[in-house]
């Protein structure tokens, strides 16, 4: 264990470091040199909104070390969060605390005849990929694994395997009084129809299993799938939004898209891309994307790739610092004339926020319905019904240009929710902690089944309070 001295802090938080530092393995660090490099580099989260900075950070080993430090820390109130691949804007905590970084544990075990995968907290979705694990996990390579499923978790493949969070069949979890427990569906099935959607609310999982499904689903020989960029200028929105609103509407193909608006390098002009995913050789690919095509995009670069390497096209997004945000809304009906309208404030953002260029405001479709599709009470998740996502990435440069970027952004939130009743209106989980409980998880019988299990397993908030 490497423990590094800090400036004086108060007596009960000394205690506890002198405690856990006794305790914990020889392969866990404590952190509390707040200049020092492995402090620095552990800090470092996708987004510098709000970061803060806490007065250590405990890296754990083992298993055994998240519940000796939950344990310990539940026990003299020294209040933490956790961290996995730091894309989360709330995994950052004041000196009042601790984080609590579980980046080390790294084991991934694959059951090629059960079908499943058991992960440890620390993996990261390229390292899922890599090991050949037979899932496609999120748009975003260094996102944690597990905190990815237990939000709910869009993925590639939602379309083919439902959401992420389907497919949790078991998960070690360490409660808010330090226990260890194993969640399945003959071990506590309430908590893991929990996990199922709202997991951050309960605990810290330290290993999660999940159902894996074999390369044939994808409809290649070769394991890759069908993906790249098709580009057109602004002006076509409305003629590029008629000829994709019927294969959005389609739910007898497996197919998923993304429709963006964005200002990419080098020339930094306002553009339209879609990047499709077609699960099926190229010919069937190009011939059901034949209406798009045949408007003449400016420029297009589609072909079959590598299942593993699915999300690289993401990884410039990936990158950790500056000012990131991260916010949607589920669409319940497609309106074509509202994106001209997203297009003309993405062009005022650039214009009153020139440091903002990175930014981009799309929609992610995924239409097809798969046969094995579980019902919409099985789990807590509860926007199953949800078919079109809008997805606002907001990047600056500027703390100053926070107020003026959240103003707009909130304008185009309120544009694609024109017209919808308060519960229809969803929010996805993993992406906000603004909006209302109600619309991250939908349906009173449900939110409230939520609170009394969070008044039945955390009735302190040890994992956010937010459901007491």
């Amino acid at each position: 264990m490497n423990l590094s001295t800090a400036p004086a802090v108060p007596e009960l938080f000394s205690t506890f470091l002198s405690k856990l530092s006794a305790s914990i393995s020889t392969e866990a660090k404590v952190l509390t040199n707040q200049n020092g490099t492995e402090f620095q580099e552990s800090l470092q989260r996708w987004s510098d909104i709000a970061l803060k900075i806490p007065t250590a950070i405990v890296l754990v080993a083992t298993e055994n070390d998240v519940v000796l430090t939950v344990k310990l820390a539940v026990e003299l109130g020294i209040p933490f969060v956790p961290k996995s691949g730091g894309h989360s804007l709330w995994s950052t905590i004041g000196d009042e605390g601790f984080i609590l970084d579980l980046s080390l544990l790294k084991r991934i075990s694959i059951d090629t005849e059960g079908k499943m995968v058991t992960v440890e907290s620390g993996v990261l979705i390229k390292e899922v990929n890599d090991a050949a694990f037979e899932r496609a996990l999120g748009n975003g390579n260094t996102i944690g694994v597990v905190p990815q499923a237990l939000g709910g978790g869009i993925s590639a493949l939602s379309s083919l395997c439902g959401y992420t969070s389907d497919s949790i069949v078991s998960a070690r979890l360490v409660t808010a009084s330090g226990s260890l427990i194993t969640v399945s569906h003959t071990s506590h099935p309430e908590l893991l129809w929990a996990l199922q959607g709202a997991g951050q609310f309960f605990g810290i999982v330290t290993e999660l299993t999940l159902q894996a499904y074999p390369l044939s689903i994808l409809g290649t020989s070769d394991g890759t799938v069908w993906t790249g960029s098709i580009v057109f200028p602004t002006q076509r929105a409305e003629e590029v939004l008629r000829a994709l609103a019927p294969l959005i509407a389609d739910e007898s193909t497996p197919a998923i898209g993304l429709f963006l608006i964005a200002a990419p390098p080098p020339m930094f002009t306002t553009c339209l891309v879609i990047i499709p995913v077609f699960f099926g050789p190229t010919s069937a690919a190009e011939q059901y994307y034949e209406p798009i095509i045949t408007l003449g995009p400016m420029m297009m670069d589609c072909k079959a790739v590598p299942f593993a390497r699915l999300n690289d096209s993401m990884e410039t997004f990936c990158s950790k610092g500056g000012f990131k945000r991260f916010a949607g809304a589920g669409i319940q009906k497609s309106d074509p004339s509202v994106w001209p309208k997203v297009i003309e404030l993405f062009e005022e953002l650039k214009s009153k926020c020139p440091d903002a260029g990175a930014t981009g405001y799309a929609f992610e479709w995924n239409a097809y319905s798969p046969e094995n599709k579980i019902s919409h009470a099985d789990t807590a998740f509860s926007h199953r019904d949800v078919k079109v996502w809008s997805e606002l990435l907001s990047w600056y440069t500027s703390p100053e240009s926070y107020a003026e970027v959240y103003r707009i952004e909130q304008e185009v939130l309120a544009l694609v929710r024109h017209g919808q009743t308060e519960e229809n209106q969803a929010a996805f989980p993993n992406w906000t902690r603004d909006e209302p409980l109600q619309r991250r998880y939908r349906g009173s019988e449900r939110l409230e089944k939520l609170k009394g299990l969070k008044r039945e397993w955390d009735p302190k908030g040890i994992f956010t309070s937010q459901l007491l």
